[in-house]
């Protein structure tokens, strides 16, 4: 786990590292897999060109919500550091094409850290949007510690 970045320097308007991803059918059907979801649109081109919106075969949105909550996670020091993680998908992720995921600080509060997520497509338009809070601070029940 990497420290976090939630320490008194920490301001509004920071923005998260950028994460670049593809999409491919060998990413859409392990997540198939790990997730259950076995929804045909996610890799089968046929049932794809019938029922996805763009014709083709698309990534599950909630792989793009994973990779943006890496983000967001890695940023701040690990995964116990996310309270609340909220997103909105605003367009599908086609197959073969990449897509970016990032994030602002919008708020810094003593014991929180509330960061706008994002995930643009290859042509820069939003497929993800979402609000991320994060502890400055771990309990006992979270595996202890304070700023790091």
């Amino acid at each position: 786990m990497s420290a976090s970045r939630l320490g008194p320097d920490v301001a509004v308007g920071d923005d998260l590292p950028v994460l670049a991803q593809v999409a491919t059918l060998r990413t859409s059907v392990a997540y198939a897999g790990a997730s259950g979801d076995l929804n045909p649109l996610h890799y089968d081109p046929a049932v794809a060109a019938e029922v996805s919106p763009t014709g083709n075969v698309i990534a599950h949105g909630m792989y793009s919500m994973g990779l943006a909550s890496r983000v967001v996670a890695g940023w701040a020091g690990g995964p116990d550091r996310v309270a609340r993680l909220e997103v909105r998908f605003t367009r599908p992720w086609p197959l073969g094409s990449e897509a970016t995921f990032g994030g602002t600080v919008k708020e810094v509060a003593d014991d929180r850290v509330v960061v706008g997520m994002w995930g643009k497509d290859a042509d820069g338009k939003a497929m993800l949007r979402g609000t991320a809070v994060l502890r400055r601070r771990l309990s006992a029940g979270d595996g202890g510690g304070t700023l790091d």
